[in-house]
């Protein structure tokens, strides 16, 4: 098989033969490298992507019909893989941060913080799911989907009077409920 002759690599590559791929993995592995290093600044990081990419390229070894797609495949496969590296590596930096704040001290009142913002949601929640049917829908409709009153209307069939008068109505049933918890508590 000629090095130079682009064909013969791709129909070899298609045939399974190793030596195309082997050349392949010649002209372009050190290129694809240095691409992947610029990227991730990680040298062992970046050989073993390309590696991957080699892999995946003898797995579609049929997708090919000429040398020009194969090398861009494996540039934009390299890229794409080094993005979700740095995505991953971008991930793990946040637990890790997560994790340093657990272990301090800090991280008590940042947990008694979120257990009690968890309490209050689910007692909105539940407040809200107790409002009269199409007093709820309405609500929702505007407080959680951000519809607009003539939007609302539209999508119940009511007027736009009608949708202001729940509105009016579900935020009053809201705010005696929780005023009621609050006194319940003060006593």
């Amino acid at each position: 098989m000629s090095k130079h002759n682009g064909t013969d690599i791709v129909e070899g590559l298609k045939k399974g033969d190793t030596q195309a791929l082997q050349v392949i993995h010649e002209l372009y592995y050190s290129s694809l490298c240095h691409f992947a290093e610029g990227l991730l600044g990680e040298e062992p990081a970046s050989q073993d992507i390309v590696t991957e990419i080699f892999v995946t390229l003898w797995r579609k070894q049929n997708d090919f019909g000429t040398l020009q797609n194969i090398k861009a495949f494996l540039f934009i496969s390299t890229r794409n893989a080094c993005i979700n590296y740095l995505k991953k590596q971008q991930r793990d930096n946040e637990m890790r941060t997560a994790l340093g704040k657990y272990l301090s001290g800090d991280y008590e009142e940042f947990a008694l913080n979120e257990m009690v913002r968890s309490e209050i949601m689910q007692q909105i929640y539940d407040a809200i799911e107790a409002l009269p049917t199409q007093c709820k829908q309405v609500f929702k409709s505007c407080y959680v989907e951000g519809m607009k009153n003539a939007e609302i209307a539209e999508k119940f069939h009511i007027s736009i009077n009608t949708v202001k008068n729940h509105k009016v109505k579900a935020l009053s049933l809201l705010r005696f409920k929780f005023a009621h918890n609050l006194a319940e508590i003060d006593s």
